[in-house]
C-alpha cells in the first residue's frame, strides 16, 4: 500500500506554522544560561516617553564568548511584579557582582531572557549572575521541568479528547445497530 505523503507532510507543516508563534514566545521568556568572561559595566540615563521627569536609568553589562571572542551586551532592569514573572528586584546587586567580577577579568554564569535585536537596540535581561569557571555545565532544569509538564500535559489532553472521540463512536455504533434490529 503506497504512502500518500499529503496526509503526512500536510498536517506536519500546518502544526508547525500554528506551534511556531508558541516556539518564539516560550523562547524568549525562559531562562537561558551562558558561561561569559566579563569585560564591563555601565549606567545610562534614558528618557521614557519624551518627558523630561519621565526619566530613569537601565544598567548594561558587557561580557564576551570565551571561545570566540564575540562580545555579549545585556540590560539589567528588574522584572519586578510584572510580567515575565522573574520578581527580581536585585538588580543593583547583580550590577555590582557583574563589576566585581568584571573588575578581576573573570568569568561569570550569566541566566536571562530575551534576544538581542540590533535593528531596534534590544537587550536581553540578566536575571542571575555568578562566578563560574570558563568550564562549567549548566543544566536548565526549570526548562527541563517546564517542557516535561508541558509535553505531559499535552499527551493527557490528547489521551482524553481520544477517550472522547471513542466513547461517542461506540455510542454511535451502537445506536446504530439498535436502528438495524
Amino acid at each position: 500500500m503506497a504512502i500518500n505523503l499529503r496526509r503526512i507532510w500536510l498536517p506536519a507543516i500546518t502544526a508547525l506554522v500554528f506551534a511556531a508563534p508558541a516556539i518564539a514566545i516560550l523562547d524568549y521568556f525562559l531562562p537561558h544560561h551562558l558561561i561569559l568572561k566579563m569585560v564591563g559595566t555601565d549606567v545610562k540615563r534614558v528618557s521614557g516617553s519624551g518627558r523630561a521627569d519621565s526619566q530613569f536609568d537601565i544598567r548594561y553589562i558587557y561580557s564576551e564568548d570565551i571561545d570566540t571572542k564575540k562580545p555579549r551586551v545585556f540590560r539589567n532592569e528588574d522584572t519586578g511584579w510584572g510580567f515575565p514573572w522573574y520578581f527580581k528586584f536585585n538588580s543593583s546587586d547583580v550590577q555590582a557582582a557583574a563589576r566585581a567580577i568584571s573588575n578581576e577579568g573573570g568569568t561569570a554564569a550569566i541566566t536571562y531572557y530575551g534576544w538581542r535585536i540590533q535593528l531596534f537596540s534590544m537587550y536581553p535581561n540578566v536575571i542571575k549572575i555568578k562566578r563560574a569557571d570558563p568550564g562549567t555545565a549548566i543544566i536548565p532544569w526549570f526548562n527541563i521541568a517546564f517542557f516535561t509538564v508541558v509535553i505531559g500535559g499535552a499527551l493527557w489532553l490528547a489521551l482524553w479528547i481520544r477517550g472522547i472521540r471513542k466513547r461517542r463512536s461506540l455510542a454511535r455504533e451502537g445506536a446504530r445497530s439498535t436502528q438495524r434490529d
